[in-house]
């Protein structure tokens, strides 16, 4: 009797193709949703791809494991093998091996984007720009004396000396003057008229009086006005000598702003004083009116030339003055009975007794050092300005 046909089992590699499928559907999911936030969920997105792939390889190669064995060689002429599965099996491998090459390239491509871009360690980086100290001090410049000595023939001088008017007497100041060749001064002699206008002409070329000495001891009237224009040429840079006795008379008018100016106020008016009381003593006496050019000067040999009469007045520093003073008419006193002051770093010298009132050869001695200092300063302010 002949043997009835054995049924022929299904293809043993039909699963692959469900398999192969399936773990091509499995990597276009993880494709698609692999938009990760940050570089963590990057990462954990990335390994879970991964571990797909490998547990459906697994799978694919259990399956195979599992139809080979079930399967057995039919008896007779052996069948050719499936090779549309192998292909299929092929296939879906290599497609896999695309998309995690391609989950691996964007993965790259996302951490270089959000990487900064380093900066080259070779580029030298261009010179810093020292930055100015605006605390620092303003460089003073060296004082010449070669130099100064030689400006100081060519300042501009005005002079007003009300003694000019007394024909009897000599007039100290400008001997003064002229004995430190200083002869180029405008010398306006006792004229108001003519010293107003000068003071309001700013100097030769409007540029500002060097040096303005204003000498009142005949008793005239420089007052009001002029000591507005004094204080406008002190805001110019102008130095400024100032002699004035009559404080106690002028103290509440214009003067004021310029004794407020310097640190002093009116004292006492000073009159009727025995001669013997006139001697005057240096405060401190280490100030360089004191000594330069002109050493050794003293002022005790009263000549009674205004005996009997208004000697001048006495001044007393204010509170908290910078004022530096000069001359007292009592021994020892620092602050008070003052009859000769410097302030404004010494652009401004006041003397409140009388010239004549000492004898000459000691009184011009100290004129000259009023005005050397005096133009020393204006020299040092027109270095710095």
């Amino acid at each position: 009797m002949k043997s009835k046909p054995r049924p022929t089992p299904p293809a043993p590699l039909a699963p692959f193709k469900v398999l192969s499928f399936a773990i091509l559907f499995v990597l276009l999911i993880g494709l698609a949703c692999n938009t990760p936030t940050n570089e963590s969920s990057n990462q954990t997105q990335v390994a879970l791809n991964v571990q797909a792939t490998q547990l459906s390889q697994s799978k694919t190669q259990t399956a195979a494991a599992e139809g080979e064995t079930e399967v057995k060689e039919p008896e007779g002429k052996p069948e050719e093998p499936d090779n549309q599965a192998a292909q299929d099996a092929q296939t879906a491998t290599q497609m896999a091996i695309d998309v995690q090459a391609t989950v691996n390239a964007q993965q790259l491509t996302q951490a270089a984007e959000a990487s900064p871009t380093p900066t080259p360690t070779d580029t030298p980086e261009p010179p810093a720009e020292p930055a100015e100290d605006q605390d620092s001090p303003q460089t003073q410049p060296t004082f010449n004396e070669a130099d100064f000595e030689t400006w100081m023939k060519s300042a501009s001088i005005l002079l007003y000396e009300d003694m000019a008017g007394d024909f009897s007497v000599t007039r100290y100041i400008k001997q003064a003057l002229d004995a430190m060749g200083l002869r180029q001064h405008v010398d306006v002699k006792d004229a108001m008229g003519t010293f107003k206008n000068q003071l309001l002409s700013g100097g030769p070329g409007g540029q500002g009086w060097d040096l303005i000495i204003s000498g009142k001891e005949m008793r005239t009237s420089i007052q009001g006005e002029f000591y507005v224009y004094i204080n406008d040429a002190l805001n110019l840079g102008s130095s400024v000598i100032i002699e004035e006795w009559d404080m106690d008379a002028i103290a509440s008018g214009k003067i004021s702003t310029v004794l407020a100016r310097c640190g002093v106020q009116f004292h006492r008016d000073w009159l009727d004083d025995n001669i013997d009381r006139h001697l005057l003593y240096p405060v401190d006496g280490t100030h360089a009116i004191h000594h330069y050019p002109n050493e050794g000067v003293s002022l005790t040999n009263p000549s009674g030339y205004w005996i009997w009469t208004d000697l001048g007045d006495w001044m007393k520093l204010r509170p908290g003055s910078s004022a530096i003073p000069l001359w007292s008419a009592r021994v020892n006193v620092r602050d008070s009975y003052l009859t000769a002051v410097t302030c404004l770093d010494g652009q401004l010298t006041i003397q409140s007794y009388s010239s004549h009132s000492y004898g000459q050869d000691r009184i011009m001695l100290m004129w000259q050092n009023y005005i050397y200092n005096a133009l020393k300063t204006r020299y040092e302010y027109l270095a710095t300005h």
